[in-house]
């Protein structure tokens, strides 16, 4: 197994060739976990194997089939086997890096028990070796899933590196993992069409769409750009996502900048203009509304409870 507590340097140097070399003669046999806190890194297209990927602190970049989605506080991605991908982090501040690289046949070993005929509804038709097609897509960090990330980052960063126990921890990811997935079939499912095979391509489109909104939030969206993100006509755009996510593109939005909003005013000392700016609303008054919605509170509120917690954190340190 690799374990990774800094981005791995995969230049072609003189200087680096050692490494390189040790590398990629483990690299894709292995499991591999990489938590590292960076502000820079970039990585060309590779093809990978089943990986799961988190960020806190800041967003990083994936590079797929054209797209670019950006992982961050919010959000977790997983990204197929065999997939070829590239990535990117740049952040003025150190961002916390997790992926987690399952080594070949661990998936078919844990799902392969578990799977059903119905597990496979969201596979293309081409036949693949993988037990099964997760959804590339963004997902809300849940309580599934997540905690068992963050488990899993914690142990790493402390440099722990018994391999049984990150099999075990692996084991009951991917079985979470299949919960997720279930819960996408019944959603493509539940969409109006007689084919099958055209709901698992709305699915797919709305994920787009949804990752669109989860990676550009901070800009001026339209709901045309929207749609053509999804590669679909306004109209049915607009029922198609609500279909999915039982709210409209917009609502969506608006929660997911205020999610932001709320993490900034927690986590920094920004001014509430900046805030609103890097969330992605176009004036205070509208975060403001738009917190009050979410969490019943307003952003000055929001910002003194963080000021006191944090007062309160220091001068609990001695204990």
């Amino acid at each position: 197994m690799l374990l990774f507590n800094s981005l791995p340097n995969v230049e072609d140097t003189p200087a680096n060739r050692e490494f390189r070399k040790y590398f990629y003669s483990k690299w894709g046999k292995e499991t591999c976990i990489i938590s590292a806190r960076e502000r820079q890194g970039e990585y060309p297209d590779f093809t990978q194997r089943l990986s799961i990927k988190a960020a806190w602190g800041g967003p990083e970049h994936y590079h797929l089939d054209g797209r670019t989605v950006a992982v961050d506080d919010d959000t977790y991605l997983l990204i197929n086997d065999q997939r070829t991908y590239g990535s990117s982090l740049r952040s003025c501040r150190p961002v916390h890096s997790f992926s987690i690289f399952f080594r070949p046949g661990l998936a078919e070993e844990v799902l392969g028990a578990l799977l059903t005929p119905a597990d496979r509804a969201l596979e293309s038709d081409e036949p693949a070796p993988r037990p099964t097609e997760f959804a590339e897509m963004l997902r809300p960090h849940d309580r599934h899933v997540s905690p068992i990330l963050r488990y899993i980052a914690g142990q790493a960063d402390r440099g722990f590196g018994d391999e049984m126990w990150y099999e075990e921890q692996l084991s009951f990811l991917l079985e979470r993992l299949l919960r997720v997935h279930r819960a996408d079939i019944r959603i493509a499912e539940s969409l109006a069409s007689s084919r099958q095979a055209t709901r698992v391509e709305i699915f797919r489109r709305i994920g787009w769409s949804t990752d669109y909104i989860n990676t550009f939030y901070a800009r001026s969206l339209t709901m045309e750009g929207l749609a053509r993100s999804a590669c679909l006509s306004k109209f049915h755009f607009i029922r198609l996502f609500s279909a999915v996510h039982g709210v409209t593109p917009f609502v969506y939005l608006q929660r997911k900048r205020a999610e932001v909003a709320t993490r900034l005013l927690l986590s920094t000392k920004f001014n509430l203009g900046r805030i609103a700016t890097l969330a992605g609303f176009d004036s205070r008054s509208t975060m403001f509304r738009q917190l009050r919605r979410l969490t019943g509170l307003n952003a000055r509120t929001l910002r003194s409870g963080a000021d006191w917690r944090r007062r309160s954190t220091s001068k609990a340190a001695p204990h």
